[in-house]
């Protein structure tokens, strides 16, 4: 049986996310303290965030320090769908601007006031994982 729009409307904390490969292998994406929320509305937007838990800039920020403060943060928004227990985001804003015009597919398995997401990592042969709880 397949999710209903009811069963993601709201805000959900992210718990945490890896990547895990062919043998099993599980590396976390953002380190093991990571954060993030993601948002549902029920007319259709959605938006997510994500980051290393001790993700940082100094105040005198050199160029490296700019970059590696993007490498460790993703944010993304735009409309939803959902058919069965597949979410698709449809990127219209994003931190990356590469993102933007793309979709982004999301399996779902749904316990209650967790779900956990999984679905092709950015490398093109893991899987991503990506666990919430419901606010």
């Amino acid at each position: 049986m397949g999710l209903s729009r009811d069963d993601l409307v709201g805000a959900w904390t992210l718990e945490g996310t890896y990547t895990e490969d062919a043998d099993g292998n599980r590396t976390p994406t953002w380190g093991d303290d990571a954060k993030g929320v993601i948002m549902y509305t029920a007319d259709g937007y959605m938006t997510a965030i994500t980051r290393r838990g001790d993700r940082s800039l100094p105040a005198a920020a050199s160029a490296a320090d700019k970059a590696a403060a993007f490498d460790n943060y993703l944010n993304y928004a735009g409309r939803w769908t959902l058919d069965g227990n597949v979410v698709t985001h449809h990127i219209e804003h994003a931190l990356n601007p590469n993102w933007v015009g793309t979709a982004r597919d999301r399996t779902i398995d749904h316990q209650g006031d967790r779900m956990v997401f999984s679905g092709l990592a950015g490398d093109g042969k893991s899987n991503a994982v990506i666990i919430w709880r419901r606010n």
